[in-house]
């Protein structure tokens, strides 16, 4: 990028603007340049900005992913789909989005048999521990109905929160099929 037309003491600006964003809370990329552009600063003074603090690693799409992505999953067992939804509404590309799953895939296989670390994985094996995870609370809600209403409300239960037909008619028939501690009203 040529920085011969750009004005230094915008850029100066622009870059405490951001800086004063990024104290509240981890923005990335695309946010940071909506923000700056609606506080009437050009484009090419924004991404001169934003190159300077991405140089310096205070915009980092890659770990804004990772971030997120455990803080969702932490809170709550949903698809992965939807965290990268939510991810792509943020600004976040494909091509981070998938360096930051596949840093925590990899981080996630460091870590055999820990349910948190499988729920961070990307894929089938990944996906089917989120639906686990997601799966107990609402097998306690169900307990005291028919067996068979209790499947249904489950696996509309785990299709609300972004699951594919297949993982939660899986998931759903190993619980009924295995049981869960306290649940022998269920089955």
């Amino acid at each position: 990028m040529e920085t011969t037309n750009i004005d230094g003491a915008a850029v100066e600006r622009a870059r405490e603007a951001a800086l004063r964003s990024l104290e509240r809370t981890r923005k990335t990329r695309r946010e940071l340049e909506r923000r700056l552009a609606t506080k009437g600063f050009d484009a090419p003074t924004v991404a001169a900005a934003l190159d300077r603090l991405q140089r310096v690693g205070l915009v980092d799409d890659v770990e804004y992913a990772r971030a997120f992505v455990r803080a969702k999953l932490a809170r709550r067992a949903v698809a992965l789909r939807v965290v990268e939804g939510q991810l792509a509404a943020h600004g976040v590309s494909a091509a981070d989005r998938a360096a930051a799953l596949a840093s925590l895939d990899a981080e996630a296989a460091r870590e055999p048999g820990d349910p948190a670390a499988d729920a961070r994985r990307a894929g089938g094996a990944g996906e089917r521990a989120r639906a686990d995870l997601a799966l107990a609370p609402i097998l306690r809600r169900y307990r005291g109905l028919d067996p068979r209403e209790a499947r249904g409300k489950a696996q509309a239960a785990l299709l609300r929160r972004g699951f594919d037909y297949a993982t939660c008619r899986d998931a759903v028939a190993a619980a009924f099929e295995v049981g869960t501690p306290g649940d022998d009203e269920i089955l």
